[in-house]
């Protein structure tokens, strides 16, 4: 399967200590260059979601995750896009869950802090 991974994906698996490249082991995993941006201007603030980012910056970096350009303006538009295309979306913000559940778009999510879900 071919997964797309978002930040805030990515930033809560963090905080969450889930290795999401263990649990998606198998599958295709790329990321959006708008996430890759967002994750960089989330690292110039403080706090945990700022040390988290980094750790996602550093991992798709070290993991060799593929970058897609946005095909939208919005990045959840982009997402929306891709998962027409046959993307599965990896994603933990709410209102873009409910737009992929609308638009019958595949997604995945963290559940209960430790597990990778389907949606």
């Amino acid at each position: 399967m071919k997964i797309i991974l978002d930040t805030n994906f990515l930033v809560s698996s963090i905080k969450f200590k889930i290795d999401i490249f263990s649990e998606l082991k198998g599958n295709e995993l790329f990321v959006l260059d708008n996430v890759i941006k967002e994750l960089e201007k989330i690292c110039e603030g403080k706090g945990k979601d700022s040390i988290s980012a980094k750790l996602a910056l550093k991992l798709l970096k070290t993991k060799k995750i593929e970058i897609l350009k946005d095909k939208k303006k919005h990045t959840d538009d982009s997402l929306i896009y891709y998962g027409k295309k046959g993307y599965i979306i990896a994603t933990q913000d709410i209102k873009l869950k409910k737009k992929l559940k609308k638009k019958r778009v595949k997604f995945i999510y963290l559940r209960q802090k430790k597990y990778v879900f389907g949606g």
